[in-house]
């Protein structure tokens, strides 16, 4: 399905590539929250600084992986997009 124009002329995804879109950046927002709750958590915490440095590189390493993974698949669905017939702007004389 090629791309679309919305009502002020600016082009989005196809309507396949939109739910994909908005479940990813959902899914990479909850992260962020989930990872800046446990960080808080665990630089609040007053166990031993030896076990709290090491969760702490821990968590910001899955934090990481986790981040990457969702990045690559936003990069997917940007290239599918771009794969898609480009819009043309229309033009409107008035």
């Amino acid at each position: 399905m090629p791309l679309q124009e919305g009502r002020v002329g600016i082009p989005f995804c196809a309507d396949d590539l939109l739910p994909q879109l908005q479940q990813t950046l959902g899914t990479l927002a909850d992260i962020q929250i989930r990872y800046e709750i446990e960080r808080g958590y665990l630089e609040d915490w007053s166990g031993p600084g030896e076990v709290k440095h090491r969760l702490l590189a821990e968590l910001d390493q899955c934090h990481r992986a986790n981040r990457e993974r969702l990045v690559a698949c936003l990069e997917e669905l940007r290239r599918e997009a771009r794969g898609l017939e480009p819009v043309t702007p229309r033009r409107t004389d008035h």
